[in-house]
């Protein structure tokens, strides 16, 4: 019987932390990705209602369009406008899926790059870096990836809102330690690493 001692083993890439800029590049292409997406999806949602709502959303939006910048980013200017607007139950109904489709798709999008593609987001797989264990460089468990996703995709969705500072303080916090790590990082105990340049 022949011995299959002369095959070698598949070769792993040895994983170092990841440069923070190329952290930084991976995470703007993924945030532009997901602002498209959300897009695309405030586009369609509309379609499944009627056109009474339709028209009462078109309505609306061209009304926060004429308002001043800081109006539009102060949370009690812009309840007090839509208290004032008496939106219809169905157009209520519409906003509350976009606000819920706007929270939802970054998790979902995070949650599928590490769980599924071996811990790479398009972004992230641009550059061949990848989500590991912060202990051991290996694929983190999915409830570590659930933890990273919700904190990571929530902090990214609040930097587009009046309530900005969390997402800031979340990614700020990076360079304030000794491993670049963001808030995300150190609840779900992951790092984001990359091959070394001598594997």
């Amino acid at each position: 019987m022949e011995s299959n001692s002369d095959e070698k083993p598949e070769q792993q890439d040895v994983l170092v932390p990841a440069s923070l800029a190329k952290r930084m590049i991976a995470y703007a292409m993924d945030t532009i990705l997901l602002f498209i997406l959300i897009q695309l999806v405030a586009l369609l949602i509309p379609n499944l209602y009627d056109e009474n709502s339709k028209a009462e959303f078109n309505n609306l939006i061209n009304q926060v369009s004429i308002l001043s910048s800081d109006d539009q980013f102060d949370s009690s200017k812009m309840a007090t406008f839509l208290e004032d607007s008496q939106l219809s139950a169905e157009t209520s109904e519409m906003l509350l899926s976009m606000m819920f489709t706007a929270c939802f798709l970054p998790v979902l999008y995070f949650v599928c790059g590490d769980a599924f593609f071996r811990g790479q987001t398009l972004g992230k797989a641009t550059f061949g870096l990848r989500t590991v264990t912060f202990q051991n460089f290996e694929p983190p468990a999915f409830r570590k990836i659930l933890i990273r996703s919700i904190v990571k995709g929530l902090a990214s969705i609040t930097l587009i809102t009046p309530f900005l500072l969390p997402g800031v303080l979340n990614f700020c916090f990076c360079l304030f330690n000794r491993n670049k790590r963001c808030v995300h990082d150190l609840l779900s105990g992951t790092i984001t690493a990359q091959p070394s340049p001598q594997s």
